[in-house]
């Protein structure tokens, strides 16, 4: 019995060995067409007709990019296009007809995607057999269509092309807009840390200052020592590292990506800063001449910032007669060039070069010789806008500093 037990026992266990290699395929199988399922390029076809469904899923069916196939998704309908697309939001390529329930279905579905769940990645691609009814110069433009085929001219081979183009671009912006995210995270990141140590060491140091002033109250009362006068030189050190300091914190204070932007009227930025700087036109007598300036798309505090740096400078560095200040703008490409200039003593072409560096320092004539972070600031609200700033200046003949802000779209 012992002996026939024997021989039963492994028979048995050999059927459940089976059975567990063939449950364990079976979910190694489900796994993979996950896996491959996850992995896909989503492709909707939106189309009332079958069998341009059926077609599609033929011409493309061995279709791979980079390493990944396509998983095929339907609407028959623009109603289910835009239910379609919410339930994928990560789909690719949108084979879109514009003619369905009504003659401009596959447009109200484009115009869903883009403005109103501002939707920019998936590439639409519309497909009508009826072109008069959608003007392709039109549909592009207004629709933000990204390719526009005729029905009769998708061959095999063209399709395949237009998918592949069309793929390769999704994956670029895709790759561009993870990037951006990442790159304003570890901006924000090194700010805040920048912000953060500026801060810590703000507090403590204005303690200090504030320590000495009350002590340099009374050894001013004292006659002359050599102590006295070494605390003397401490305190004007101290006073440089609190300014310093105060500028480095200015500086992390602006350019930051969470700042809004919005439509301003560079005219009311100007009377802004003429509010702000009203001490320094009277007792230096300024003139401002400023032309009708355009409205921008930009952050108003720091618009105003920059132009009261710029506007500063030229009161600061003018020599022996009132300062005369001309605040112009004009288009160029697809940029505003705005020009402040003035008559004063003017820089040095040697200098030009790191005048927009941090705590610039130039000794000689014609030079900056106040060290400071204003026009680094400068430099850096005109970089996050997306432009660029520079100089142009002679010895003795004044200056003119431009920069440059992208046309609103």
């Amino acid at each position: 019995m012992t002996n026939t037990n024997s021989k039963k026992i492994p028979d048995k266990m050999a059927g459940n060995d089976e059975l567990i290699l063939a449950s364990e395929q079976s979910t190694m199988l489900t796994q993979d067409s996950a896996t491959t399922a996850k992995n896909a390029w989503k492709v909707l076809i939106v189309d009332d007709e079958e069998e341009i469904h059926v077609v599609t899923r033929l011409a493309l069916h061995d279709f791979s990019f980079g390493g990944r196939h396509l998983e095929f998704v339907s609407a028959y309908s623009g109603e289910q296009a835009r239910q379609m697309i919410q339930e994928n939001p990560d789909t690719a390529i949108i084979l879109l007809d514009v003619v369905m329930e009504t003659d401009s279905a596959g447009l109200d579905v484009a115009r869903f995607i883009r403005q109103e769940i501002g939707n920019h990645f998936v590439r639409i691609i519309l497909r009508t057999g009826q072109p008069g009814l959608a003007p392709e110069r039109r549909v592009l433009k207004v629709y933000d269509i990204n390719d526009y085929r005729a029905k009769t001219e998708l061959t095999q081979d063209r399709l395949f092309s237009v998918i592949y183009t069309a793929l390769s671009s999704y994956r670029d912006l895709i790759a561009l807009a993870r990037s951006r995210h990442q790159l304003i995270g570890l901006v924000n990141e090194i700010e805040q840390l920048s912000h953060l140590a500026a801060r810590d060491l703000q507090m403590p140091l204005n303690e200090v200052v504030g320590a000495m002033r009350k002590i340099g109250a009374r050894v001013n009362e004292l006659p002359p020592t050599g102590l006295a006068e070494e605390f003397l030189d401490i305190r004007e050190n101290v006073y440089a590292m609190q300014s310093a300091l105060n500028k480095l914190v200015a500086l992390t204070s602006v350019g930051r990506f969470n700042e809004n932007r919005e439509m301003v009227d560079c005219n009311s930025v100007v009377s802004d800063v003429l509010l702000n700087l009203d001490s320094e036109f009277q007792t230096s007598h300024a003139n401002l001449h400023c032309e009708t300036l355009p409205t921008v798309f930009v952050c108003r505090r720091q618009l105003i910032q920059l132009f009261q740096n710029l506007i500063s400078n030229a009161i600061r560095y003018s020599e022996g007669k009132p300062p005369e200040i001309y605040i112009n703008a004009t288009t160029h490409e697809r940029n505003w060039v705005f020009s402040i200039s003035d008559a004063g003593i003017g820089i040095a072409p040697e200098h030009h070069s790191g005048l927009f560096n941090l705590f610039h320092r130039d000794s000689g004539e014609g030079a900056v010789k106040e060290s400071g972070v204003g026009l680094a600031i400068c430099e850096k609200i005109v970089r996050w806008h997306g432009g660029k700033i520079w100089l142009e200046s002679e010895l003795g003949k004044g200056s003119t500093f431009y920069f440059t802000i992208p046309l609103a779209e």
